[in-house]
């Protein structure tokens, strides 16, 4: 991939989004439910130095690969969800919000022998106090992943990509993937995955990783663009993208250097799901044709709009363009360190009153 610059415009993001709105997209994944219980924190307790935090209301929605359904569906994909839920009313609650987000939930699957996965928030004065989560990490199984599998490739049968959120709670398994030979090299493959996973995404077109799951990913390796790289060729990827916060993206693409998209530097609130965001973004762009490097600067500016909002969130169309025109330079680099901080770019806050930072995370 050669330096340069990704000029994204306004007339050209509507022309992209234009034609997101044909795109029919399968997304598979761990399925989470978000919920959160706001209140006032009055007193400590008598039975433990803890605050007792009085409930005043509650708050749920789609997370894990819920929320990168919700995203490919705000930006107008169409999009069905291939995902487990347990016997129990979080599961219900988890399918209600989806479809009421326009969310196909025909692909999940209910296995009465696991929880459904619930990431519990309690928030006192603005500040989360505890969070429990519930939820069972053993890989899917039995019939249950042949139930898994046969809506995947049903799904995708009248679908153009697949995009896979892996959280590593048990969905992203050999069992569930192993139908996907039938289809790869007809449909976009994309995903998220989870360094525990990475040898399940062989033959994938293209990954997104963090800074944290990619160094986790490859022992010994010196540099992220030496992982990169690796993971690049091993993998047999057209590309792969590493996010690094503040300091941007490295980009990677089959027999090419790597370069450097630049992070958009936006008030940051909130950085929570901006990962889900921005591999929606990245998956819903190369699925329209967009080449890898315009993908990413989508994705970029993308998640620059979902940071500047309170709480896992979406972001609408109008949003992005809010941000637009923009000029993003390309480049070409070749690192030596595991820290790729750089003088100039803004590392991201994870929320505050109108602070500069810089997505993605």
């Amino acid at each position: 991939m050669e330096s340069g610059t990704v000029v994204l415009t306004g007339k050209q993001f509507q022309r992209l989004t234009d034609s997101w709105r044909k795109k029919r997209i399968v997304v598979l994944g761990d399925l989470m439910l978000d919920a959160y219980i706001f209140g006032v924190a009055e007193r400590i307790s008598p039975e433990a130095p803890v605050p007792v935090v009085l409930c005043e209301r509650r708050s749920h929605g789609p997370g894990g690969a819920g929320n990168t359904a919700r995203n490919l569906r705000a930006l107008g994909a169409y999009v069905t969800v291939v995902g487990v839920v347990g016997q129990d009313p979080s599961g219900e609650r988890l399918e209600e919000v989806l479809k009421e987000e326009g969310v196909d939930t025909s692909g999940i699957v209910v296995d009465p022998a696991r929880p459904t996965t619930v990431k519990a928030r309690i928030i006192a004065h603005h500040q989360q106090v505890v969070r429990l989560d519930v939820e069972s990490r053993e890989p899917v199984t039995g019939g249950t992943a042949e139930l898994l599998s046969d809506r995947l490739i049903s799904s995708l049968l009248q679908a153009e990509a697949l995009v896979v959120s892996d959280y590593a709670k048990g969905v992203v398994s050999p069992a569930v993937l192993q139908g996907l030979k039938a289809v790869a090299g007809s449909r976009l493959l994309v995903a998220g995955p989870k360094p525990v996973n990475l040898s399940l995404f062989k033959g994938f077109d293209y990954l997104s990783l963090n800074r944290s799951e990619a160094l986790q990913s490859l022992n010994g390796a010196a540099s992220l663009s030496e992982i990169g790289r690796h993971l690049t060729t091993l993998l047999g990827l057209k590309g792969c993208v590493i996010t690094m916060g503040g300091d941007g993206s490295l980009l990677f693409s089959a027999g090419a250097p790597p370069v450097r998209l630049p992070a958009l530097t936006v008030q940051v609130y909130d950085v929570a799901g901006a990962g889900d965001t921005y591999l929606s973004a990245l998956a819903l762009s190369l699925c329209a044709g967009c080449s890898f490097s315009l993908a990413a600067a989508v994705a970029t500016v993308c998640a620059a709009a979902v940071v500047r909002k309170v709480g896992v969130s979406t972001v609408s169309p109008d949003e992005v363009l809010a941000l637009l025109p923009t000029t993003l330079p390309l480049e070409r680099i070749d690192l030596d360190g595991t820290d790729q901080t750089r003088s100039g770019y803004s590392r991201p806050r994870s929320k505050g009153n109108g602070g500069l930072g810089s997505f993605p995370v």
